[in-house]
């Protein structure tokens, strides 16, 4: 029996009855089995018979969460190459229209049965046999939605297996808080059609209705999540309605996301019977559910199941210990869903799942939540599993890590509390509960979670809101931190040194032909020309950047030379710091070194600073100068530096200066022809060999035609000529490593290949190059040292900020640019992100002030086991962290 509260209830004959005339009138509306049929609607008898009717059809059926926008929904159909779509939106939105497939409004489906009486067999048999019979949405890791394929037959197989286990009769009723357009809603309907039990219909967040029906329709087993539990034991809690009227329940069943043990208590102790909590993913359906005979954790797997936890180097692990959670099942998807409607199909039968959690000593399954660890303390934690222990609390804790510069990874404690009693009263309880290094930084008190349509708790919005509760804290510190601050007036350690800095920067504008010379070696003229600028520039402003920042008087300051840009990086991390550093010894990069010695004879010839040029290896380097320094700056790979950073002592300050993605994004108003123009040129910076060059540009679909025309035109009139020549836009590749890899990459790309492309082997001369990938391809570029231009058109703004928060882009997160009016862009990559908006990143460097982002392989400062990642300047980073010297 179908029960809905807004319309009478409907018999399984009328249920069979009603889908054959659904089924009638999808073929009239030219509907086959041979069709892909995308389905959004909330939970109604109209959606329940549609569904039923294209499974019996055999069509490839997609469902999509009613909570997506139109142009969302219009995306997806378009990305899955679906013939028809199907939803209860009350008018054809102007999203659709543009579409390819036909809308068919479900009201329109919803027609008065037959009066012959046929009745549709609900067989499935056909849907059975499609491999693409089910494709379900789901998050990714790059949070936005990614299409799962499932078979028919592992679909109703998986339905088995759970029916197996929990073993629904037709006497049951069952109450499903859940949108059937997701895994585990979808499940509990077809065990309704498999069963052939009855089914309450309610909107999913009714918790009050949930309670009415429970008690006036008998209901026997009720599906949800964990915050529809929470909101029912408040409604009982203001006695809304007696336990004692909730007996006819038989199984209360969980989902969706982790049971927290305090839940999980305080419901059994209210309502005498436990939450039967369950796992499954969209990939693999149900793996493991809790039944009334084991109602512990998530029970064991389902038959033909298996379930291993292991290490990080994939070695199961003994009972009772955490690690993450390996799922070997028969109902395993066949493939993801590719743009184009294309399936490709997934050839492994182990389902990596990216979770955490345990088996008991019985087999049973503990799931705490995702995998993904953060550092802090020098120990490794798991903000999930923190959760756990921190929601024992008595109310529902979320543990949300935020990376936040100096100050490192940083916990915030987001507590859900109807009384909203002070963020010290939770502060003083959590201290019982989890380890002092597990501690937050913050404590954030909200009456409830925000939530997704599903009911799961919405953690993109908890991330912004610890985010935002950080900022508002941080800024607080700063205004008290700005009225305490150092008595005004220079405060320079070795202030007779300022006069050989401006004797310096006038070497450098009167021997400028020299200078060139020694530059143009290892880089083009127009890159030299404008690197011995920015190098003046600098040594003008060196007085004014160390009185600002007044950094300590250092011992000595061990620098590991870059690998290019000899004369700035001489500037910047040798000859300014000699004003706060009593010796300074540098490592010139193998690659220049060259240049580096003779460029550091040359200003010598104006000084007497004390500037030691060490020509050992790095090893000996570091044995001899970086370990017995107060200072290490290091410009290099993350690899490197991490293993340098591992072999200095605890009170070494150690800068290290990375590469980032640096994304350059293209709005839909952007004026083009500047977007183009600042592109060529940040990109071109010593031929594509600098660490400013974007590795990816985002250009808006309604543009991407016009820029990529543009870009393409100006890429092949660009001038490639020797490298002291002063007309030449660019000229060959210098860095042997840098050009085998371009190779490498435009051999595996050629196919995406729009202007450029040409290879001369003999010379290095790569020819400027553009690739155009697909629409919303979630690229991860690799970091390229080359004039090679990765170009991703993107849909949409909510699209592009998802890609961006991506781990890949996180932690290569230095600067970005951003062309148009893309304002919540703009502010989601300023927190991770030095943004330059309408101009590239050339305009805004400085050499005097901070550059840089919080992506961890970008850069960051490192003092004992710790880092921080931050803006870099090293003057403030002495300031800074050389006093915390103990």
């Amino acid at each position: 029996m179908l029960i809905s509260r807004n319309e009478s209830s409907r018999s399984w004959r009328e249920v069979r009855a009603s889908c054959a005339s659904v089924i009638r009138e999808l073929e009239s509306r030219g509907v086959d089995g041979s069709h892909r049929v995308l389905l959004s609607a909330a939970n109604s008898t109209a959606s329940v018979l549609t569904t039923l009717a294209l499974m019996e059809m055999g069509v490839s059926v997609g469902l999509v969460d009613r909570g997506v926008t139109p142009n969302q929904f219009a995306r997806l159909v378009e990305e899955a190459d679906a013939d028809f779509f199907v939803s209860d939106h009350e008018e054809e939105a102007p999203a659709f229209a543009r579409l390819d497939a036909r809308w068919i409004p479900l009201h329109a489906l919803d027609t008065a049965p037959a009066e012959d009486g046929t009745q549709a067999e609900l067989s499935f048999d056909r849907w059975a046999r499609r491999a693409d019979a089910l494709i379900v949405w789901t998050s990714g890791s790059l949070g936005r939605p990614k299409g799962v394929v499932r078979s028919g037959s592992s679909v109703l197989a998986n339905v088995s297996r759970t029916q197996d286990r929990m073993r629904y009769t037709e006497t049951d009723v069952l109450l499903p808080l859940l949108p059937f357009t997701h895994q585990y809603g979808l499940s509990i309907l077809l065990l309704w059609w498999q069963a052939k039990a009855s089914l309450v219909l309610l909107p999913s967040r009714r918790t009050d209705l949930a309670l009415e029906a429970i008690v006036d329709l008998g209901v026997t087993v009720v599906d949800s999540v964990p915050a529809v539990y929470e909101g029912m034991l408040r409604l009982l809690d203001r006695g809304r309605v007696s336990t004692a009227l909730l007996e006819s329940v038989r199984m209360w069943c969980v989902g969706g996301e982790p049971l927290q043990d305090d839940l999980q208590r305080r419901f059994t102790e209210r309502l005498g019977r436990p939450l039967l909590d369950g796992y499954g993913s969209s990939e693999a359906g149900n793996i493991a559910l809790a039944a009334p005979d084991n109602p512990h954790h998530c029970g064991r797997p389902l038959g033909g199941v298996t379930v291993t936890v292991v290490d990080e180097e994939d070695r199961p692990v003994p009972a009772g210990q955490v690690g993450e959670v390996i799922v070997h099942t028969p109902d395993l998807m066949v493939g993801m869903l590719e743009p184009g409607g294309r399936v490709r199909e997934h050839q492994r039968t182990v389902h990596r799942t990216q979770d955490l959690g345990f088996l008991d000593e019985h087999g049973n399954l503990r799931v705490l939540g995702r995998k993904a660890a953060v550092h802090r303390f020098g120990n490794t934690l798991y903000p999930d599993a923190i959760t756990a222990k921190a929601s024992e609390c008595g109310r529902p804790v979320r543990v949300v890590p935020v990376e936040d510069g100096r100050f490192g990874t940083d916990l915030v404690f987001v507590v859900a509390d109807p009384e909203e009693r002070p963020a010290a009263h939770w502060r003083r309880a959590f201290a019982e509960l989890v380890a002092e290094y597990e501690q937050p930084n913050k404590v954030l008190v909200v009456p409830e979670f925000p939530e997704h349509t599903n009911g799961k708790a919405n953690l993109t919005a908890l991330r912004y809101m610890a985010q935002a509760a950080l900022r508002s804290g941080r800024a607080e510190e700063e205004k008290q931190a700005a009225s305490a601050a150092r008595p005004a007036g220079p405060a320079i350690p070795f202030a007779d040194r300022i006069t050989v800095l401006q004797d310096v920067a006038r070497l450098l504008s009167e021997r400028r032909p020299e200078v060139l010379r020694i530059l143009t070696e290892v880089s083009n003229h127009r890159t030299a020309a404008d690197e011995i600028d920015a190098s003046i520039e600098a040594l003008e402003g060196a007085v004014a950047e160390v009185s600002r920042y007044s950094p300590p008087a250092a011992r000595r300051i061990g620098v590991l030379m870059p690998s290019n840009i000899p004369l700035y990086g001489y500037i910047l991390y040798v000859v300014i710091p000699s004003l706060y550093s009593q010796e300074i010894v540098f490592r010139p990069s193998r690659m220049i070194d060259a240049q580096t010695r003779a460029l550091h004879k040359l200003i010598s010839t104006v000084h007497d600073l004390p500037l030691v040029l060490d020509g050992s290896g790095q090893r000996e380097f570091l044995d001899n100068v970086g370990k017995k320094s107060d200072v290490l700056v290091f410009t290099g790979s993350y690899e490197n530096a991490e293993t340098i950073r591992e072999q200095l002592p605890e009170q070494t300050v150690f800068c290290f200066f990375g590469q980032g993605i640096n994304p350059y994004v293209v709005g839909a108003d952007a004026d083009l022809n500047r977007a183009v123009d600042g592109l060529v040129r940040v990109r071109m910076l010593n031929s594509g060999q600098d660490c400013f060059g974007p590795d990816v540009v985002f250009v808006h679909t309604s543009v991407s035609a016009q820029f990529c025309n543009l870009l393409s035109r100006r890429v092949e009139a660009l001038r490639l000529g020797a490298p002291d020549d002063a007309t030449a836009d660019y000229s060959a590749m210098f860095y042997d490593e840098a050009f085998e890899a371009t190779l490498d990459y435009l051999r595996g790309k050629r196919e995406f290949v729009a202007a450029g492309g040409r290879i001369d082997f003999v010379d290095r001369h790569v020819r400027p190059t553009v690739l155009i990938h697909p629409t919303d391809t979630p690229f991860l570029p690799p970091e390229m040292f080359a004039p090679v231009f990765n170009v991703v058109p993107f849909s949409s703004e909510e699209w592009l900020d998802e890609v961006l928060r991506h781990p890949y882009y996180a932690e290569r997160a230095m600067a970005a640019t951003v062309f148009g009016s893309l304002p919540k862009t703009v502010e989601a990559l300023r927190e991770r992100h030095m943004v330059s908006v309408d101009q590239t990143l050339i305009d805004i460097e400085d050499g005097n002030k901070p550059f840089g982002g919080r992506g961890i392989r970008a850069n960051y400062i490192a003092v004992g086991r710790k880092r921080h990642t931050e803006p870099l300047l090293l003057s403030k980073a002495v300031a800074d962290y050389l006093p915390g010297r103990s």
